[in-house]
């Protein structure tokens, strides 16, 4: 039989009572009033990240909400597991894994191609160069030889979701390699799928070209692959919206018939049909000319949006600008969902405050350097006070910004001689400072929000308060980085002068943090 990934149990689930369980997508809402479906939980984190956009994908494709009141509707009354069952078949020939073409992510028409062990779906494993140099010392080849037909679903999706730059013809996502994604999480999985999914209208109508309703126009595999030899462009005008979706920029054809059968090397699981091998093809769809997905921020470069990526030091509230409101300094713009969620919100009975999930590789070129992702709080606050409570956030992360600076400055000055001729990454230094001070940040927020809520005049001593924590915070770190304990390594005048130059900076009368805070000069004293 074929493994259709509308009818098979293959998406690996938690409960409320914490039972771990494997569904088929139209189960999420199963037992939704006693005992729901809260998270997803596959054995890698970058899985459950391509998961829940296949199945938000999956719900956008087929039962998009026609109206607000309609989508108020599904938030408070979730439709029934033969509802969703219903709405999914309608797409169920699409989503065949295996057997004759097409198949779900897969070429329309393979040929004689590369073959590939199945453990190059995973994109963290070393390519074919690393391995011939004998240079995978930390993540090692033929780690992963055999996969179940599920995790090569997962895999598949992954790769093709984020695919990075490999080598000439080897295209990239269609939101450009390894692009950050932010969903919107409620308490259920049913309400993180529901909360990003948007309105018919405003999904059809802004994101592609609406009139091209065949399959293949929705999910590429369903007709000739679109390739790119001689640099041939797919653009939002040459696809249905959806396929933002179903992206499909490698060509790849799994091989169903290794026979193998024992314990899939990626969960364990026992399987009497395992996949070891497919074949795959340079030169596949080339996604370029202004996509805009809708679970991505993006950065404003002159007049072109560009996807923000992963980088180096994970998902903190240094974020903050860009993933949850607009950085007005550096161009960025929150995901559609986020900005779509603000207005939802308001007509919501349940008020409590969700989270951000943010995720997604940090690539160099083609190499894997790390899975980042981190939780943000969503605040709610009314449109009336928005602007400037979200103008005083703003002044909060750009003096976090100016005072991170100056203790990797200061560090720097207490360990080196010359410290402007010194090479080498000291970001372990602004990683701490963040992941230190997050906490407070957020606890500062909800001060922020029942200030603004109470119309009461304490915003300059929050602000003040703020400042505390991070001079507090950046001379922990200046006296465990700076050898300060170490006198008999460390140049102990060095030190000295180091910390009096940072204590000088560390000071509310500083110009530049009046400025940055806007705080009235009359209010700044010297930190104790």
């Amino acid at each position: 039989m074929v493994y259709n990934l509308i009818d098979e149990k293959w998406i690996p689930v938690r409960r409320a009572d914490g039972k771990r369980e494997i569904i088929a997508p139209w189960q999420v809402t199963d037992n939704i009033g006693s005992n729901p479906i809260v998270s997803l939980d596959a054995n890698r984190p970058d899985f459950n990240g391509a998961l829940i956009q296949f199945l938000i994908g999956l719900v956008q494709t087929t039962m998009a909400p026609k109206k607000d009141k309609n989508w108020r509707t599904g938030f408070a009354e979730p439709p029934s597991t033969g509802e969703l069952k219903a709405a999914f078949e309608k797409v169920s020939h699409a989503f065949n894994l295996d057997g004759d073409s097409p198949r779900f992510m897969q070429d329309f028409e393979p040929g004689e191609w590369e073959n590939n062990q199945i453990d190059k779906l995973l994109v963290e494993i070393p390519g074919n160069e690393t391995i011939k140099d004998n240079a995978d010392h930390f993540i090692k080849r033929d780690s992963v030889k055999r996969m179940c037909f599920a995790c090569s679903a997962m895999s598949l999706f992954t790769l093709q979701t984020n695919a990075p730059s490999g080598g000439r013809g080897h295209r990239v996502s269609l939101r450009g390699g390894g692009p950050l994604t932010t969903i919107v999480m409620g308490y259920t999985l049913w309400q993180t799928i529901w909360l990003n999914v948007l309105n018919e209208s405003d999904f059809v109508d802004k994101y592609g070209n609406s009139s091209l309703t065949d399959d293949a126009s929705i999910f590429p595999w369903m007709g000739p692959t679109r390739t790119s030899e001689k640099n041939q462009l797919t653009t939002p005008e040459d696809a249905h919206p959806a396929q933002m979706f179903w992206g499909m920029p490698r060509r790849i054809f799994l091989d169903f018939n290794s026979d193998e059968t024992g314990n899939c090397d990626v969960c364990d699981c026992d399987s009497n049909n395992l996949v070891t091998n497919y074949v795959a093809k340079s030169y596949g769809t080339n996604y370029e000319g202004g996509w805009r997905h809708t679970l991505t921020p993006y950065r404003r470069v002159k007049n072109e949006l560009i996807s923000i990526k992963g980088q180096p030091g994970g998902i903190t509230f240094r974020h903050w600008l860009g993933l949850v409101q607009n950085d007005m300094k550096k161009g960025g713009e929150p995901a559609t969902v986020v900005h779509t969620f603000r207005g939802r919100h308001e007509g919501l009975e349940n008020k409590k405050p969700l989270q951000l999930w943010a995720f997604g590789y940090d690539f160099d070129n083609m190499k894997v350097r790390c899975w980042y992702e981190g939780k943000m709080p969503l605040i709610n606050v009314d449109d009336s006070i928005r602007e400037y409570y979200e103008s005083v956030i703003e002044q909060l992360i750009r003096v976090s910004e100016l005072v991170s600076d100056n203790v990797r400055k200061y560090v720097k000055e207490a360990m080196f001689r010359r410290p402007g001729d010194v090479k080498g990454d000291f970001s372990f230094i602004d990683n701490r400072f963040w992941n230190n001070t997050e906490p407070e940040f957020y606890a500062t927020l909800e001060k922020l929000r029942i200030a603004f809520s109470d119309d009461t005049d304490i915003i300059v001593d929050i602000k003040l308060q703020w400042l505390n924590t991070l001079f507090r915070i950046g001379e922990q770190l200046f006296d465990e980085y700076s050898q300060s304990n170490q006198i008999d390594v460390a140049d102990p005048r060095r030190i000295a002068l180091a910390y009096r130059n940072l204590r000088k900076f560390n000071q509310k009368n500083n110009k530049q943090i009046i400025k940055i805070l806007d705080l009235p000069v009359k209010t700044t004293k010297v930190i104790n």
